[in-house]
């Protein structure tokens, strides 16, 4: 009995471990850092968002149950509502609501970490969710094999949604044009994202193997547009050009909000055509 509790404590400890290095990796790429508890702070917000989330579930899928979606439609409603809609979307709220008011927010670099920060906490408590799970019910094997899959799927692409969010939501901040549609992006994209992985996970017209594709896709654009910050953060030190020129209001996060669910619920409209 010690035994196996003594196993279901170091898999626990271990499905976290991927999460820790890939925040410590992206932390270490800001030239200059981001003060570590506010950093802490935004990750165990990410954690703490699994708790509204899994409120909201029941009633989304008592939804989707009512909607009587078949098929195709019921992978669509899974994959892009009932998944990635609330996920990204309690992220989101954490990084427009709590994080880009900060003043330590004050460079394009930051909404990249905050990003990240905040979608590994959710990522790592869902990974402790998957491993405990698997090991109590199937054993440390199974435990073992999911964790190890999950560390460069689920892991990932929780990270890159947080890299492209926080991209988004630095365009909106720090450059005058295109203010509403780079706000609206930063949420609709990274659903959009995840969305798309999950439907290939969900759906079985589509390979495993799309998996891997998208992830090797938005991880080279990711890795691009870190480079690209840090090139930013090197000649905003000398010319001082560097600056917030818009504040995200509570009003906007509504209308995104809304926005983001309209386009989706119309998304499902259009594939029950095919």
């Amino acid at each position: 009995m010690f035994g196996s509790q003594t196993s279901l404590a170091l898999h626990s400890l271990a499905s976290i471990i991927p999460v820790i290095i890939i925040l410590f990796y992206v932390y270490k790429r800001d030239l200059f850092p981001e003060p570590p508890r506010i950093v802490i702070s935004t990750f165990f917000l990410g954690v703490a968002s699994i708790l509204p989330i899994q409120l909201l579930i029941p009633v989304v899928e008592g939804i989707g149950e009512n909607l009587n979606l078949q098929g195709e439609d019921y992978y669509y409603y899974l994959s892009f509502i009932r998944a990635s809609f609330l996920e990204e979307l309690f992220k989101w709220l954490i990084l427009v609501l709590y994080c880009s008011k900060l003043n330590e927010f004050d460079e394009p670099m930051d909404a990249l970490v905050y990003g990240v920060a905040v979608s590994l906490g959710f990522a790592a408590f869902e990974n402790y969710q998957y491993v405990s799970s698997y090991f109590i019910n199937d054993g440390a094997e199974a435990a073992k094999s999911v964790l190890i899959h999950r560390s460069y799927t689920a892991i990932l692409l929780h990270s890159l949604c947080g890299v492209f969010m926080g991209f988004y939501i630095r365009e909106a901040i720090f450059r005058k044009e295109n203010y509403k549609l780079n706000l609206f992006l930063s949420l609709f994209y990274p659903v959009c994202l995840h969305g798309f992985y999950d439907e290939i996970i969900f759906s079985p017209s589509f390979s495993s193997y799309w998996i891997y594709i998208l992830l090797g896709l938005l991880l080279i654009r990711a890795m691009y547009l870190f480079q690209k910050e840090r090139k930013l953060q090197i000649s905003g030190l000398f010319e001082g050009n560097i600056k917030k020129h818009n504040y995200i209001r509570n009003s906007e996060v509504i209308l995104m909000s809304c926005l983001t669910l309209l386009f989706l619920v119309l998304g499902l409209q259009i594939f029950k055509f095919f």
